[in-house]
């Protein structure tokens, strides 16, 4: 991946925590009035992170990992992010595939209680390949 491409993703990855931010301490109930808009940001941050781990994974020759989960664990692994930040974004990907593929029924206590992590740990990780 090329830096602008990498800086370009990293920048969206911005745009994407800036408009998640109003939502960082909202309550419950309105919560459940945004889901929709909020579950939207929630899965772009996971998508624009993992794209650009899979493809550092790959620049250093290493087979592509079989899911979000594997890629951010991998990229732990490799030093690309740190381990801590690879085990908590490894969650946030396993959050995203219940998001996207409904697995399970969704427990919005916990997506509501994932915003606050969500803009700590991306936050995290565009300082880190910054």
């Amino acid at each position: 991946m090329s830096p602008e491409v990498l800086n370009k993703k990293l920048s969206l990855m911005t745009t994407y925590l800036n408009d998640l931010m109003p939502y960082k301490d909202i309550s419950f109930e309105n919560f459940m009035e945004k889901h929709y808009e909020i579950e939207r940001l929630l899965e772009l941050l996971v998508m624009t992170a993992s794209d650009i781990v899979f493809h550092l994974i790959s620049a250093k020759g290493e087979p592509a990992p079989t899911s979000y989960k594997a890629a951010f664990l991998r990229a732990g692994e490799m030093g690309i992010i740190s381990e801590d930040l690879s085990r908590s974004l490894a969650l946030s990907a396993g959050l995203r595939n219940i998001l996207v593929h409904e697995y399970e029924e969704i427990d919005y206590s916990l997506v509501h209680k994932s915003i606050p992590v969500a803009l700590r740990d991306f936050t995290i990780f565009i300082r880190e390949l910054s």
